[in-house]
């Protein structure tokens, strides 16, 4: 007789948690469930920032847990001083802003003041200790981040070794690139501890597996699938756009040779502005202003400001070509954001523009995609080349032809990611 499988989801990202940290986990929860009899759900009950979209959950059961962290906290805070998010955001590089984020993702104030703390913690290991009994879970997954989410995990295979423990992480832990914990060599005792009882470590890209290694041998590179959660029109602006959206990280994200190249084109009336625009969609529109008056790119700027995903995602199905602004170091490559996934389900072609170093993994997978072009520092003239390519194919005609390789697109869908980690977490 064929046995019964039964897998618990542990999310503290998950619908209606509106950041689009919950994008992979929704993902992987849903095309999972596909292959066991029974999916739970355990996330968080207090949510700080709801989505605006409305992302049907058909699929397990949902268990929402007391949780009150320093999301929360900002949240509360941000209620009674509408304009604090604003001044937050404008000061969100001051030294003050990064100790405490530091402070947060370090081992052992992550545990207890971090995404979820420790109230969270407890709550859903009592409830999942339930779950388990009752239902005979045979498999359960946790995602990072939070940490808090793989320290339930481990409690769980704890008092049930015999249950398969699948730990996935959307991000690096530590990141020497970024300088994101105090106490280094503290962070990596500490998750090597704590992973060396999972049976399998997934990672997003090959950049952030080869960072997490070191604490679980059996780790593999999972990527995303392309995300195609709403269906739109196919129509695009009555003038050349090129579009970004999403969240802005001046520390990482500088791209200055992008915006001198645009800056060029519109001195030498290569463009005309009337006729071509540059969108920004998001929460960090005074970090987009700035930039934009620094290039005096004024005439051709649309400040949209903060969108639902929904919205967002229909205005980089409606651009001629959508900006990523992403980064690369020695120490840490493959920064393949979920960003770069609503861009491929868009269709268009994407200008990648890369702090840093040279980035293979990133080489690789638009050159098999036929996915757009990728930019570093010193390329200010080949932007501006495809720019103009671009630009002037679009006034010829009103549109632009790019085409993905849809074969190698296949291999980027949901069923496709997670039908390759059905084969190692159920072996026939």
């Amino acid at each position: 007789m064929k046995k019964t499988k039964s897998i618990l989801i542990i999310a503290y990202y998950f619908p209606p948690m509106g950041t689009v940290a919950f994008l992979r986990n929704y993902h992987i929860a849903k095309y999972l469930s596909r292959y066991f009899d029974n999916t739970h759900i355990i996330t968080i009950k207090n949510i700080s920032i709801p989505l605006k979209d409305k992302i049907p959950v058909d699929f397990g059961q949902i268990h929402r847990v007391f949780n009150y962290d320093y999301r929360n906290l900002g949240n509360l805070l941000s209620s009674k001083n509408n304009n604090l998010r604003n001044k937050t955001n404008a000061k969100s590089n001051s030294w003050k802003v990064k100790f405490i984020r530091k402070f947060l993702d370090s081992f052992p104030t992550n545990v207890i003041f971090g995404e979820g703390g420790i109230l969270y913690i407890i709550n859903a290991t009592i409830r999942a200790i339930k779950i388990i009994k009752k239902n005979k879970i045979t498999h359960i997954y946790s995602s990072y981040r939070p940490i808090a989410d793989h320290i339930i995990a481990y409690n769980i295979k704890l008092l049930f070794p015999g249950i398969n423990w699948i730990a996935d992480f959307r991000d690096p832990p530590v990141n020497i690139n970024l300088n994101n914990v105090y106490l280094t060599k503290l962070q990596n005792w500490f998750l090597k501890k704590l992973l060396k009882k999972a049976n399998i470590v997934t990672a997003v890209s090959d950049g952030v597996n080869r960072s997490i290694l070191s604490y679980n041998p059996k780790s593999i590179t999972v990527r995303n699938g392309y995300y195609n959660l709403f269906k739109f029109d196919n129509v695009d602006f009555n003038m050349f756009s090129m579009i970004y959206t999403g969240s802005l990280y001046p520390d990482l994200q500088k791209p200055a040779v992008f915006f001198k190249a645009l800056q060029l084109l519109l001195s030498k009336k290569y463009i005309e502005p009337s006729y071509f625009q540059l969108i920004y969609a998001g929460k960090d529109g005074s970090i987009w202003d700035k930039w934009i008056e620094e290039y005096d790119l004024q005439k051709i700027s649309n400040n949209m400001g903060e969108l639902s995903l929904s919205e967002a995602i229909k205005l980089q199905n409606k651009s001629h070509v959508n900006i990523l602004l992403s980064w690369s170091g020695a120490e840490q490559k493959g920064v393949l954001t979920g960003k770069f996934y609503e861009y491929i389900a868009a269709g268009k072609p994407i200008f990648a523009f890369i702090q840093g170093v040279k980035d293979d993994e990133f080489e690789s997978v638009f050159s098999e995609l036929n996915a757009g072009f990728i930019f570093y520092d010193k390329d200010i003239q080949k932007i501006e080349k495809n720019i103009l390519y671009f630009y002037n194919e679009w006034q010829k005609s009103g549109k632009i032809n790019h085409i993905f390789n849809k074969e190698k697109l296949k291999e980027y869908s949901w069923e496709n990611r997670i039908s390759q980690l059905k084969k190692m977490i159920l072996p026939d």
